[in-house]
């Protein structure tokens, strides 16, 4: 074989060694680029530059009426070490530091031994929680190169059925009639950046958008301190709403277990019997229509109905038997009146219609099983029975009598804000003339008589003006006939209105009642209210 044959050949072989090896580089590169690990040496490349890490679960926030925000988190306390870093850019630490460091990580996780896990995996990075008396420990020692110590907000889902929680699901879920997903869907995580600072510096980036409520925390957290008192321990489930009567913002709603789905919302129900509260309904429709006056007379002893229990009421007018709540009289106004007109009235302040739009296991509609020809009339009905509604909706009613007879839509979310405070976008709620205002004055006063001289005198004040209407209920739980306590009412502090709801689920028929259960519960929160705001 000549010289230049030779050479050709081995020039040949070189080639193709050197296109081979080329070829498995490049396959190597596409298998780590593309294939089932290269997330995971993405995340081992850029863990060892990264100085930036995410510092809460969600991108915005549910904010109070005074700009705290409401969301209640878990607080994570997280140590993230860099190990190349760590051990290659200490040399100029003390050695006492070091170990003063890998100490208390030991003294909290015996288990946790670092130089041993650095001799497991030389080129991996730490990161791990630790509880705040640990986290603070290691903060003292922030000089120490690839250490990185940092608060996550871990969002609580424990107390699921806390409004606020139920408003953040509904917000990922996209499923609340008013679409605040929308707002706040280019937001970006907040971050902790430890570039140019060993301590960190958090901040959120870019102007995100955040949900301005029109709850009070700190009015919230008084009212849940007060029904989860020992004193009220033998009340299994109480839930409470306040709201602000001129422009229909509610300022509290809240429960004593929110581990439980949300009473006042009606959440995995059907809805709650409302009872005698709804009497104020038939009251309404009777004096606006003009069928009945303030000054007719009717007889609970005469009536045809039995539906008082063996108690006889005498003949009274609508005020006074509103104010023992007779269920005979208002049986007989109801026929009078009809369930097409007294239901109209309850429609029109939002009875049997969701407040907050939420999904249909989160908040109920409400419904009414409507009296068939052969009844004579709609006497259950008339007496709150016969139906369910979320409680909430209750506060209407109240508002709609103080407001002269103008009905305000109950409003949770008032505006979009962004990080400035500025408004992105302010929610504007229905308004509707309901009763004449001679109708809201004569129920205005019937709600005060009811705390004077009726059920409601749990909640009397020789200083405060306060009104209410008590109920005492009975449903079906799919098992047993059990009863419930309401008490629908307002009062005035500093020249404004406060509608509240306190609703006292399974009560003991023997001996408990609206009045006594939820009535003390509404005056000590009234006691609060005006003490402390």
């Amino acid at each position: 074989m000549d010289r230049k044959k030779l050479l050709r050949k081995r020039i040949r072989f070189i080639n193709i060694l050197f296109c081979g090896c080329l070829a498995i580089v490049i396959a190597k590169l596409a298998s780590i680029q593309l294939g089932n690990k290269s997330d995971k040496y993405v995340s081992m490349a850029l863990d060892q530059y990264n100085l930036q890490y995410r510092t809460s679960d969600l991108t915005y926030k549910l904010l109070d009426d005074k700009n705290e925000n409401m969301i209640d988190f878990n607080t994570k306390y997280v140590v993230q070490i860099k190990s190349n870093i760590f051990k290659n850019f200490n040399n100029n630490i003390e050695v006492e530091k070091i170990f003063t460091f890998i100490s208390i990580l030991k003294n909290y996780n015996e288990d946790f031994d670092l130089i041993k896990k650095f001799e497991e995996n030389p080129d991996y990075n730490f990161k791990f929680e630790v509880d705040k008396y640990t986290y603070d420990k290691l903060k003292t020692l922030d000089d120490i190169n690839g250490v990185q110590l940092y608060e996550y907000n871990a969002f609580n889902e424990k107390e699921a059925w806390s409004i606020e929680n139920i408003l953040v699901k509904e917000i990922e879920e996209k499923t609340t009639k008013d679409s605040y997903h929308e707002y706040i869907v280019d937001n970006k995580y907040p971050i902790v950046d430890f570039t140019e600072l060993k301590t960190g510096e958090p901040f959120v980036q870019g102007n995100n958008n955040n949900l301005k409520l029109t709850l009070n925390k700190d009015l919230q957290n008084g009212v849940e301190n007060i029904i989860r008192d020992d004193k009220y321990k033998d009340l299994e489930e109480v839930a409470v709403a306040i709201s602000e009567v001129s422009t229909g913002q509610i300022k509290v709603l809240t429960q004593k277990n929110e581990y439980n789905p949300n009473i006042m919302l009606g959440s995995t129900t059907l809805g709650y019997v409302p009872g005698s509260i709804f009497k104020l309904i038939v009251a309404e429709a009777a004096i606006d229509s003009g069928i009945f006056s303030e000054s007719n007379m009717f007889s609970c002893d005469n009536s045809r109905y039995n539906l008082c229990k063996g108690h006889t009421h005498g003949t009274l007018n609508i005020e006074d038997a509103l104010a023992v709540s007779c269920n005979n009289i208002f049986a007989e106004i109801g026929k009078v009146i009809g369930w097409d007109y007294i239901r109209n009235y309850a429609e029109d302040q939002g009875i049997f219609t969701k407040v907050l739009g939420f999904s249909d296991y989160r908040e109920v509609d409400g419904s009414y099983a409507a009296p068939k020809e052969y009844e004579d009339g709609p006497l259950f009905l008339s007496m709150g029975q016969n139906m369910l509604i979320e409680p909430l909706q209750s506060l209407a009613i109240i508002n709609t009598i103080l407001n002269d007879g103008l009905y305000k839509e109950l409003n949770l979310v008032e505006k979009i804000v962004n990080e400035n405070n500025e408004t992105i976008k302010l929610f504007e709620y229905d308004t509707r003339k309901i009763l004449k205002e001679s109708t809201s004055n004569a129920l205005k006063e019937m709600l005060i008589n009811t705390v004077k001289n009726g059920s409601g005198n749990k909640v009397y004040f020789d200083n405060i003006e306060t009104g209410a209407k008590t109920g005492t209920t009975e449903r079906f739980d799919g098992e047993n006939i059990v009863s419930d306590g309401w008490l629908l009412g307002y009062f005035k502090h500093r020249n404004k209105y406060y509608s509240m709801c306190v609703f006292v689920k399974n009560i003991n028929e023997e001996g408990q009642y609206g009045g006594n259960t939820a009535g003390p519960i509404f005056r000590e929160i009234v006691e609060y209210f005006v003490t402390n705001f």
